[in-house]
């Protein structure tokens, strides 16, 4: 009668809290151009949690590439820039209002995204800076946080087995990280998981 733990995805289950909750919002909030301003309070703690669990994540990244972890934001970029590039390039896609972002696009100017600076702003000085808890800033977040999940699982499991190649279908069948509201781009998911 005993429990057996096998382990667990730390990040990528609370990046399906962070999601669903999300999800529900879509409820309230058309997700569309014209409501990319709009703010309150849930999207404020969802836009700083998401943040904080991408810089998490982040140094977790760039201590696997490169043995250590940067302090900032600009040490993550110069890291991400040299070791794995295509993350810069990487979209986000919320199908059921046919949109996409690409939460780390300012990173090619060697600027911060500016949901980051948004994050920021929201954490320190939220009486002044309260309208950057927006939708916009919310789906680059959110967006950012699946796509550092992803390349940090595979990143993971690379380092780990030097033999296997692992490719995104194979990854993300093998280890289950199934989204169901915001995922990358549908050929890294095997045809059963991307709907």
């Amino acid at each position: 009668m005993g429990i057996t733990y096998e382990g667990t995805k730390i990040h990528w289950n609370y990046f399906l809290a962070i999601e669903q909750d999300f999800e529900k919002l879509s409820r309230y909030i058309e997700f569309c151009d014209a409501n990319n301003d709009t703010f309150s309070i849930e999207l404020a703690r969802i836009i700083m949690s998401a943040s904080q669990d991408v810089d998490v994540i982040l140094k977790n990244i760039c201590k696997l590439l490169v043995g250590k972890e940067p302090s900032n934001i600009d040490g993550y970029r110069q890291v991400i820039k040299q070791y794995l590039p295509d993350l810069i390039n990487e979209k986000a896609f919320i199908s059921r209002f046919e949109m996409h972002s690409t939460p780390f696009l300012n990173w090619n100017d060697n600027k911060n995204p500016d949901w980051w600076r948004a994050n920021t702003d929201i954490k320190h000085h939220r009486t002044t800076n309260f309208e950057k808890a927006n939708l916009k800033n919310a789906i680059n977040a959110v967006g950012a946080l699946l796509i550092v999940n992803i390349y940090f699982y595979k990143l993971d499991v690379q380092l780990k087995n030097e033999d296997v190649v692992t490719d995104w279908k194979r990854l993300i069948s093998t280890l289950g990280l199934k989204s169901s509201f915001i995922k990358l781009n549908e050929n890294y998911y095997p045809n059963f998981v991307y709907v």
